[in-house]
């Protein structure tokens, strides 16, 4: 739909997606799912999150390990860049939790909710 849409108009044409672009998308795309899926797991419930918010992060951290690890060599730099530009920042987070007395509050709160 969008290769058609930029052929009927000839101003758009510098900014067609070639092949290698079509498959960076389909590629990334792939990897969104764990996020959603993430995203989706920290907002569907009505019990508190915060004590497994460590644990999606680091959920999250192994996933994009586990694609990095999997990447051909000619990936673009751009990808792999991004790639660990977002494992840092789950680290960050994770590391901000940790040391937070916010998590072991949430953590017995959580234990207490559901005993």
């Amino acid at each position: 739909a969008i290769d058609s849409y930029i052929m009927r108009n000839c101003d758009l044409h510098p900014y067609e997606l070639s092949d290698e672009d079509w498959s960076s998308i389909t590629m990334v795309s792939s990897w969104l799912k764990s996020f959603c899926s993430a995203t989706t797991q920290m907002s569907a419930t009505k019990a508190p999150m915060l004590s497994t918010t460590p644990a999606v992060f680091r959920g999250l951290q192994d996933d994009i390990e586990t694609i990095l690890c999997s990447l051909a060599t000619n990936v673009s730099p751009i990808i792999k860049k991004g790639l660990l530009d977002a494992h840092k920042k789950l680290s960050e987070y994770y590391y901000k939790y940790d040391e937070s007395p916010f998590y072991t509050w949430a953590a017995c709160t959580s234990f207490y909710y559901f005993c």
